[in-house]
């Protein structure tokens, strides 16, 4: 697949609109995405760009998406949503949540994406 079809191909199916969804396309665009680190990683940045998250803050852009996924629409991190992977707290600190119903997570120093270090000097 060209990237400009695949960027044609995103904004179709990155909005929340699916009626008029083409199974044809739709089974390309999401090939590419898990195929191809270019298209994904674009199409992640572009995501994220559109919601105001600053990805650059962070070591990686699997940490950033993940941790962008992890508020809700106010900015409240979500605790008992069992998709969430990883959280990160106002004070630097990184965890990943344990889903048993409550706030406990396992606090992480390492990036489980690049590797990095995520301990601060705070």
């Amino acid at each position: 697949m060209q990237f400009e079809k695949f960027k044609e191909l995103h904004q179709k199916y990155s909005n929340s609109d699916w009626s008029n969804i083409d199974s044809n396309d739709f089974s390309s665009y999401a090939e590419a995405i898990q195929q191809n680190k270019e298209f994904h990683e674009w199409a992640v940045k572009t995501d994220l760009d559109k919601a105001g998250f600053n990805y650059s803050e962070y070591c990686c852009l699997m940490m950033a998406n993940q941790v962008y996924l992890s508020y809700n629409e106010n900015g409240d991190l979500e605790n008992a949503n069992s998709d969430v992977i990883i959280n990160k707290w106002k004070d630097g600190t990184f965890g990943i949540p344990i889903h048993d119903g409550g706030p406990s997570i396992v606090k992480i120093n390492f990036c489980p994406w690049c590797g990095e270090n995520l301990e601060t000097d705070e």
